[in-house]
C-alpha cells in the first residue's frame, strides 16, 4: 500500500461542490453494487453518474487531486468536514473498520480503478477477504495508478497523535520550503521549552541550568506554581496579559509565515520571551511542559495555543478567587479582560468553526468555553458557597443548571431546592445589573424549578411578584414579566396548583398598582386557558387534586363558565356532583358571575349557565328565568329546559312549573316530563289543572296527556279520584275521553293505585298489551344524568318515513322508536334543532308529528316528538306494540325496559 506526501489538501473552492456530489454517488454506487451486482441497471447508471462526477471534481483540482478520509465518524474532503448524515458516517465508519485513513482520487484515475474500488467494497459474505485484503488486491505497494489507498492502520493509534500529524500536514503544506526549519522547534512543546530556557540563560534567569526546562513540572502544574524561587509569588494580573498577549503574537505570526517569515526567526522570539517577567516565563514553561506530560505528541499549532492560554486564564482566575483576592461577580470582569488578548488566536481559528459549523457540526463560542471550564474548574464547597450567597446571580444559568442537576442526582434535593430560591432571590437585589442576570437566568431555569420543588416555585413566583410591583426601569420590567410568565406557565403545565395561586396572588396585587400591565400579564400565565383540562384530571381523579380548589378561587369566573359548559356535557351523575361540589367549593363569586352571565348575557350563552347555576341558587335562576324567556326564543327556551334536566336540582319540577305558561308549546312537552321526573309533590297540583284543561286551555291535548304522565310518575295520590274520572267517565255513546287520555290516566293509576286499576282493566275497553307500553320511572341506582322516559324499540324491520322541513322533503326510514322519539335512517341533510313533520305510514291514514332534530350522524339523525294529535299518538302506541311492544306483565314493573 502507498501514500502520498502532503495527502491533506486544501481544496478550491470551485472544486468543492462537484467533489462533495461524487462522494454521496459512490456512496450509493457501493450500496446497488451489494444489492444488485454491477451489471444491474441502477448500478450502470449510478456508475455513469460518479464516475462523471469524480472526473470532473480531479480535473479542477490539478495535479494535487482529490482526498477522501475519514476521522472517527466524520468524513473529510480535502481536509474540510463533509455533512454528518447517517449515510456519512456509516461510510466513515467502514473506511475506519478497514483501517483506511483516506482514499486519493489522482488526475490519472481510470473508469477500471474506480470499477476495482467497487468491487473492492462489493465483495461482501461470510467466505470472502475481509475489505483491507481487498483493497490490498487492487491497490497494494505494486499499483501505481490514479487511485491511492493511504495509511493502513493496523494497530491502535492514540487519537491525539493522529489529529497532531493532520495537523502538522496542514501548517508544513501552507509554510512551503520553511515547513521543515519552522517545524523543528514549532512541532512540540520541548522545543519550545528549549526556547523559553534559552531566553531565560541569556538573561540569567533562575532554572535556566541542566535539567531546567520542564524540570519537576507535572501534569498538575500552572500559574504560580513551580519548585524554583520564581514560582513562590502568584502571577499579578498585569504578568498573565502580558503572557497571554505573548501566546497571542506567537499564534498570529505562525498563521501569516507564509508571507512574512521573519516573523517565526528564533533570535526574534527569544528576545520576546526573555522580556517576559520571570514568573511569566516560568509559569509558559510549566505549562508547555504539563502538556508535553500528557500528550507527548502534541503540536504547538494555534488550537493549542488558544486552549493553552484559556487554561492559563482559568487557573489564574480560580486561584485568586479561592485566595478570596477577588470576588465571584468580578472574576467575570476579570476574564473578559484576559478573553481580549485571545481574541487573536480565536479570530485564527474562526475560518474552521465557520466550515464546521456549515457542516452541521456544533461549535461552542470560545467566551462560553471558557466560563465554563473555570466553572468546573471550581471545588465542591466554592460552588455551594457562590449559589447560596448574594452573588448566586453572577453565575450563569447553564452552569447553576449542572450543578443543581448534580445535586438532584446525588438525592440532594433540599439543598438544591435552596440553591435555587436563593437565586430567586436576586431579582430584589439592590444592583440593577443583578436584577437583569437574575431575571434572564430565571426564564432559561424555569423548568428546573418545576422539577425541583413546587414550594420553591412558590417562593420564585412570590419573590417576582414583589418586584414586579416595586421595579420602575423599563427595560427590567420586561425581563421579570418574562420570567414571571415562564414560570407561571411551567407551574400551571405540571400542575403545581399552590405555585398557581402565588402567581394569581400576585397579578391582584400588581393589578391595584398597575391595572393595565397585570391584565397583559394575566392571560399568558397559563392558568385561565388551562381551566377545562384541571377540571377534566379533577373529575378522572378519585379526589379533587389538593390545592385546585385555591386556583379556581381566584379566577371565579373562568371557573364558573368552564364548570358549567362541563356540566351541560355531563353524562353521569357522579361526574355532574363532582362539578357541582366543585363550583360549591369556589364560593360565592362562581355564582355570582354565573347569575350575571344569566341576567345580561345574549340567550345562547344565558342559557349554557342554567343548570350549574340551578345548583347553585335555585331563587336567583327562577327570578331570572322569568324576565328571561319573555324575549328568547324557542332555541333559548328548549336550552333552558335540558340545561335544568341535566343540572339535576331537587327545585328543577318547581322551576319547570313555574315557567309552564311562558314556555313555547313546542318545548313544553319535554318540561313536563321532567317534571314528572323529578318526583316533587309539591307540581301536582298544578299538573292536574294542566291536565283538567284549566291552564292553558287552548293548548294541545298532547300537553294535557303529558301532565298525566307526569302526575303518574311522581305518584300524586292526591289526584287518584281526578285520574279514575278520566279512565271511567262515560257519555250517551261511549267513553267521555279520548282513547289516549284514558290509556294515560289508567297507566298513571297503575302506579297510584295498582288495585283499583287492575279491578277495572277487563271493564274499561284497554288494550292489556298497548296499556303496558307505558312511561318509564327514573332508575335511582343507575348512573346517569337523564333517564329514559319511555321504551325504546329496535324495530324488526325499519318503517318508513317522510319527513318535511323548511328545506325540503326527504324520504326515510326509521330503525328506532318509542313513544318520545326514534332514530332515522339515510340521506339526511338536516342540521340539529330543525323542526319538522315526521309522517309514517300505518294503514288509511299515516301518523303525524312534530319532531325536532336532537343530533345528527352519518346517515342518522335523531329526533324528539314535540307534539302530535290524540289519535296519532294512539295509532303510534299500537303500532309499536305490533312491531315488538312489551309484554303485558310490564304493567306490574313500569321502571323496567
Amino acid at each position: 500500500m502507498t501514500s502520498r506526501p502532503g495527502d491533506l489538501t486544501v481544496a478550491d473552492e470551485s472544486t468543492i461542490p462537484n467533489a462533495r456530489a461524487f462522494v454521496r454517488s459512490l456512496n450509493v454506487l457501493f450500496k446497488y453494487a451489494r444489492l444488485y451486482g454491477l451489471e444491474h441497471t441502477r448500478s450502470t447508471t449510478q456508475f455513469e453518474i460518479a464516475w462523471n462526477e469524480l472526473a470532473e471534481s480531479v480535473k479542477a483540482t490539478g495535479e494535487s487531486g482529490l482526498l477522501l478520509g475519514a476521522s472517527g465518524s466524520q468524513l473529510l474532503l480535502d481536509g474540510v468536514p463533509l455533512e454528518s448524515t447517517p449515510a456519512e458516517r456509516s461510510f466513515a465508519d467502514l473506511l475506519n473498520a478497514a483501517g483506511v485513513a483516506s482514499i486519493c482520487f489522482l488526475p490519472s484515475v481510470r473508469r477500471e480503478e474506480l470499477t476495482d474500488l467497487v468491487k473492492a467494497f462489493m465483495e461482501m459474505g461470510p467466505k470472502s477477504a475481509t475489505l483491507s485484503e481487498r483493497l490490498e488486491f487492487y491497490f497494494g505497494k505494486s499499483h501505481a495508478g490514479g487511485i491511492r489507498v493511504n495509511e493502513f492502520r493496523f494497530v491502535a493509534e492514540d487519537s491525539a497523535f493522529s489529529e497532531a500529524r493532520v495537523a502538522a500536514q496542514l501548517t508544513a503544506r501552507t509554510l512551503g520550503a520553511d515547513a521543515d526549519r519552522v517545524q523543528d522547534w514549532f512541532r512540540s512543546p520541548e522545543k519550545m521549552i528549549q526556547l523559553i530556557a534559552a531566553a531565560e540563560g541569556a538573561h540569567g534567569a533562575p532554572g535556566a541550568g541542566p535539567g531546567g526546562p520542564g524540570g519537576g513540572a507535572g501534569s498538575g502544574a500552572g500559574p504560580g506554581t513551580g519548585s524554583g524561587p520564581a514560582a513562590t509569588q502568584p502571577l499579578s494580573e498585569i504578568e498573565m496579559q502580558s503572557l497571554l498577549r505573548l501566546l497571542a503574537q506567537f499564534g498570529e505570526a505562525a498563521a501569516a509565515h507564509a508571507s512574512k517569515p521573519q516573523d517565526l526567526d528564533q533570535a526574534i522570539w527569544q528576545q520576546k520571551l526573555s522580556s517576559l517577567p520571570q514568573n511569566a516565563q516560568l509559569t509558559l514553561r510549566q505549562a508547555l511542559a504539563s502538556v508535553a506530560a500528557k500528550t507527548p505528541s502534541a503540536k504547538v499549532d494555534e488550537t493549542t495555543l488558544l486552549r493553552l492560554a484559556e487554561d492559563l486564564a482559568i487557573r489564574f482566575a480560580l486561584d485568586r478567587f479561592q485566595r478570596g483576592e477577588v470576588r465571584v461577580n468580578a472574576v467575570r470582569q476579570m476574564l473578559g479582560k484576559m478573553s481580549g488578548e485571545l481574541e487573536t488566536l480565536r479570530k485564527l481559528l474562526k475560518a474552521r468553526e465557520e466550515k464546521m459549523a456549515s457542516a452541521g457540526l456544533s461549535v461552542e463560542s470560545h467566551a462560553d468555553v471558557l466560563d465554563r471550564q473555570f466553572w468546573a474548574a471550581v471545588p465542591e464547597s466554592g460552588k455551594r458557597a457562590v449559589l447560596t450567597s448574594g452573588e448566586a446571580w453572577c453565575i450563569p444559568p447553564r452552569n447553576v443548571q449542572q450543578y443543581v442537576e448534580e445535586l438532584m442526582g446525588r438525592g440532594e434535593s433540599e439543598a438544591a431546592a435552596d440553591i435555587l430560591l436563593k437565586y430567586a432571590s436576586c431579582v430584589r437585589n439592590k444592583d440593577a445589573e443583578a436584577r437583569k442576570k437574575a431575571a434572564i437566568g430565571l426564564g432559561q431555569l424555569a423548568e428546573l424549578y418545576s422539577k425541583a420543588a413546587s414550594q420553591r416555585l412558590q417562593d420564585a413566583l412570590a419573590q417576582i411578584g414583589q418586584q414586579l410591583a416595586a421595579e420602575k426601569d423599563a427595560e427590567l420590567q420586561t425581563l421579570l414579566s418574562a420570567a414571571f410568565v415562564r414560570l407561571s406557565q411551567e407551574a400551571a403545565s405540571r400542575r403545581y396548583y399552590r405555585a398557581m395561586q402565588q402567581a394569581l396572588d400576585s397579578l391582584d396585587d400588581l393589578e391595584e398598582l398597575r391595572p393595565t400591565w397585570a391584565q397583559s400579564l394575566r392571560p399568558r400565565i397559563g392558568v385561565e386557558n388551562r381551566i377545562t383540562e384541571f377540571i377534566e384530571e379533577a373529575l378522572a381523579a378519585d379526589a379533587i387534586p389538593e390545592g385546585l380548589v385555591g386556583v379556581l378561587m381566584r379566577v371565579p369566573q373562568g371557573a364558573g363558565e368552564n364548570l358549567a359548559a362541563r356540566l351541560a356535557r355531563a353524562g353521569r351523575r357522579t361526574e355532574r356532583e363532582r362539578l357541582v361540589e366543585l363550583a360549591k367549593m369556589v364560593g360565592s363569586g362562581c355564582a355570582r358571575h354565573l347569575k350575571e352571565v344569566l341576567k345580561s348575557e345574549p340567550p345562547a350563552r344565558a342559557a349554557t349557565v342554567v343548570g350549574l347555576l340551578s345548583r347553585l341558587d335555585a331563587a336567583a335562576v327562577d327570578d331570572l328565568l322569568a324576565q328571561r324567556l319573555r324575549h328568547g326564543g324557542r332555541g333559548f327556551h328548549d336550552a333552558v329546559v335540558r340545561q335544568l334536566s341535566v343540572g339535576g336540582a331537587p327545585e328543577r319540577g318547581q322551576l319547570l312549573a313555574n315557567l309552564i305558561e311562558k314556555l313555547d308549546p313546542m318545548v313544553l312537552p319535554l318540561a313536563l316530563d321532567e317534571i314528572g321526573m323529578s318526583g316533587d309533590p309539591a307540581t301536582a297540583p298544578k299538573l292536574l289543572r294542566l291536565a283538567e284543561g284549566d291552564i292553558l286551555p287552548q293548548g294541545a291535548d298532547y300537553l294535557r296527556v303529558k301532565a298525566i304522565e307526569a302526575l303518574g310518575r311522581m305518584r300524586a295520590t292526591a289526584a287518584a279520584g281526578h285520574l279514575r274520572r278520566f279512565v271511567e267517565a262515560r257519555k250517551a255513546f261511549g267513553w267521555a275521553y279520548p282513547e289516549e287520555i284514558r290509556m294515560a290516566g289508567a297507566q298513571a293509576l297503575a302506579k297510584i293505585d295498582p288495585e283499583w286499576i287492575q279491578a277495572f282493566l277487563p271493564e274499561s275497553g284497554l288494550d292489556a298489551k298497548v296499556m303496558a307500553l307505558a312511561p318509564l320511572d327514573p332508575i335511582p341506582d343507575r348512573d346517569v344524568v337523564r333517564h329514559r322516559r319511555y321504551r325504546r324499540i329496535r324495530l324488526p324491520r325499519s318503517v318508513p318515513a317522510v319527513i318535511t322541513s323548511p328545506r325540503g322533503k326527504y324520504s326515510s326510514a326509521i330503525s328506532v322508536l318509542s313513544l318520545e322519539g326514534g332514530l332515522l335512517s339515510g340521506d339526511i341533510q338536516l342540521a340539529v334543532g330543525t323542526e319538522a313533520t315526521l309522517k309514517i305510514p300505518a294503514g288509511l291514514r299515516s301518523i303525524n308529528m312534530q319532531a325536532v332534530v336532537r343530533f345528527v350522524r352519518s346517515h342518522q339523525a335523531g329526533f324528539e316528538m314535540v307534539g302530535m294529535g290524540l289519535e296519532d299518538r294512539a295509532k303510534l302506541r299500537r303500532l309499536l306494540v305490533s312491531l315488538g311492544g312489551p309484554d303485558p306483565a310490564i304493567v306490574q314493573s313500569p321502571t323496567g325496559e
